[in-house]
């Protein structure tokens, strides 16, 4: 039955591509060409957006986990009994990433 269907259409599309002239066919080819076209240039358009927006989430994703990073270690630092004026050093800011870093990994193997 389908395949009886797809003949019929396929004659029906054949007889009245016959009933066209050399330029209605020409026109009709080159807008199918051209409809073709379009749809792949906006494509590659959208393709190229959602490329540039995931580098964009994971560029404010890194700067995120930075932010939370740095907030942490200032909350230590401040717990740890550090002035809240004055930078800690190199040195103790070291320390309390590792701490920081331990913490983190006591927390994901608790979970």
């Amino acid at each position: 039955m389908a395949f009886q269907n797809a003949a019929f259409f396929m004659a029906t599309v054949r007889n009245d591509l016959f009933l066209l002239d050399g330029r209605q066919f020409t026109a009709l080819v080159l807008g199918v060409v051209g409809i073709i076209l379009i749809l792949f240039a906006a494509l590659i358009r959208t393709s190229s957006r959602l490329r540039r927006s995931a580098a964009a989430i994971r560029s404010l994703s890194d700067e995120l986990a930075q932010v939370t990073q740095d907030l942490n270690v200032e909350r230590l630092w401040r717990l740890a009994g550090g002035d809240g004026t004055e930078r800690p050093s190199a040195e103790s800011l070291k320390e309390l990433y590792r701490r920081l870093a331990r913490h983190h990994d006591d927390a994901s193997y608790t979970a």
